[in-house]
């Protein structure tokens, strides 16, 4: 009898201690159906309250915003919902055959927009990510509360010619037709390819935040790992929007937006172009913050506290607290997938 009660209080106790993890487990694993399969991502937050919803860079995935939102408005009931862009992450890639083109990002965003009935988005974006909410703010003014932008904000702008269109049909069709496992590496190999990446932009502290969800076990290869992305990602998709018509398109925008420049990073484009956007937006914004901070290209996982600092000051003057719409759709969240590595990243 004694016995049945002690592992009765045992019991008790182990279902409590589960319920406390799942509680104090800082995210949720979500996925969004799309007609191509599925968008895969993390709600950070109550789950009643709209997200912002936060866009990663090209070959990164939602893991690179696994140290900033945990520094954002601590004390506010507010809600973040990180996703994988398709091809990346956990996302479906697009289906085999079709090139990625820089409107399908924009069309994801406005595909979860349209998913959870959002009449409006707010938007925090890095590098791809913020180009994509930059974009769809220009495209859609009025279903944007405002944006956050880091470190870039233009799209790529690239000649085209015959040549440059030939080299990437062909990296395409190289690409389209691999089935095989990729080549594989050891974690050493994979962390020092990640750090490499725009001069050394990712500490090896933050790398792993990224290799979570960048890199799967080999089978072929046991104890070495094969990146995950979609190859055909490497088939260049820019977007060129006419410089000069971009400036007259930004007189639509009156969204606040908050926008961070990195000094060690690159201006991925033209300069002068950049601070005469820049220079636009303050003159039609209701708010238009711009700063140049002391980081890289990936300041954000790098230096979360420094950014996250000045975004906190941002969110207090125009976050509102607004209803998720998640009662009929809260199917969508899911048990996250085994980590493919032994070394985790300090949060």
């Amino acid at each position: 009898m004694t016995r049945a009660i002690l592992l009765g209080k045992e019991l008790l106790c182990l279902m409590t201690s589960k319920r406390r993890l799942h509680i104090m487990k800082p995210f949720s694993e979500i996925n969004i159906p799309v007609p191509w399969g599925k968008i895969a991502g993390k709600w950070w937050g109550p789950t009643e309250c709209k997200p912002i919803v936060c866009l990663h860079g090209i070959e990164d995935n939602c893991g690179t915003f696994d140290r900033l939102i945990p520094t954002l408005r601590k004390d506010k009931n507010i809600s973040f919902l990180a996703i994988d862009f398709p091809g990346h992450g956990y996302s479906s890639p697009l289906p085999n055959g079709m090139f990625y083109h820089f409107l399908n990002f924009v069309l994801v965003l406005d595909h979860i927009r349209d998913y959870f009935q959002w009449s409006t988005v707010s938007l925090m974006g890095h590098s791809l990510g913020s180009i994509t909410s930059f974009c769809y703010t220009l495209v859609y003014p009025e279903k944007v509360n405002f944006l956050i932008c880091i470190d870039a904000i233009i799209p790529s702008f690239s000649p085209v010619t015959a040549s440059y269109l030939r080299m990437n049909i062909e990296k395409f069709k190289k690409y389209m037709i691999i089935k095989d496992e990729p080549l594989a590496y050891t974690y050493e190999e994979v962390l020092e390819k990640v750090t490499s990446v725009f001069n050394g932009s990712v500490s090896r502290e933050a790398a792993p935040c990224l290799l979570e969800r960048k890199i799967a076990c080999s089978k072929k290869y046991p104890g070495k790992y094969f990146f995950t992305r979609d190859p055909v990602l490497k088939a260049n998709f820019a977007f060129n929007w006419p410089h000069e018509q971009m400036l007259k398109d930004i007189s639509s925008i009156d969204n606040p937006i908050f926008m961070c420049k990195s000094k060690q990073s690159p201006y991925f484009g033209s300069k002068d172009l950049f601070h005469k956007i820049i220079e636009e937006l303050k003159r039609n914004s209701r708010d238009c913050e711009f700063l140049i901070l002391d980081g890289t290209h990936h300041i954000h996982l790098n230096e979360p506290k420094l950014i996250g600092a000045h975004i906190d000051e941002f969110l207090k003057k125009h976050y509102l607290e607004e209803k998720s719409n998640l009662e009929e759709n809260s199917g969508i969240f899911c048990e996250s997938p085994s980590s493919p590595l032994k070394i985790k990243s300090k949060i």
